[in-house]
Order: C-alpha cells, then structure tokens, then sequence
C-alpha cells in the first residue's frame, strides 16, 4: 500500500515549470501523474488516490497540483 505519503518537495515548486518537467519531477518521486488540461474540458474523476499528483495546466505550463 502506498499510504499517504507526501512528496519530497513542495507542490508549489512545479506551479510555473513546463508539464513534462513536473512530470519527470512527480514520476522520479514515485508518484502517478494525471495532467488536466485548464483549456479543454477539464474535468477530474473524484476518487482519491494517495500516490496520484494532479498537475492543472494552461498553455504547457502547470498553474496548481494536488496530491489525490
């Protein structure tokens, strides 16, 4: 079980870095990552996964990320 373990670094960090590169950051941290696109539809399942980073973004950059 993964648990509810937080990430090795704070989410505010990957706010303003390119997607695939917050990405990569998530990945290497054990994490799965789920990219929601704030210029298209945009809607999210509600389940809640602890070893799930959602990365919102706009244009290719990240604008917010939740564990879950």
């Amino acid at each position: 079980m993964f648990g509810d373990r937080a990430p090795s670094f704070a989410l505010s960090e990957l706010v303003g870095s390119r997607v695939d590169e917050a990405r990569a950051k998530c990945e290497a941290d054990g994490f799965q990552v789920e990219v929601v696109d704030r210029e298209g539809h945009g809607a999210v399942t509600l389940d809640h996964r602890p070893n799930r980073i959602r990365l919102y973004a706009r244009r290719g950059k990240v604008e917010e990320a939740k564990v879950g």
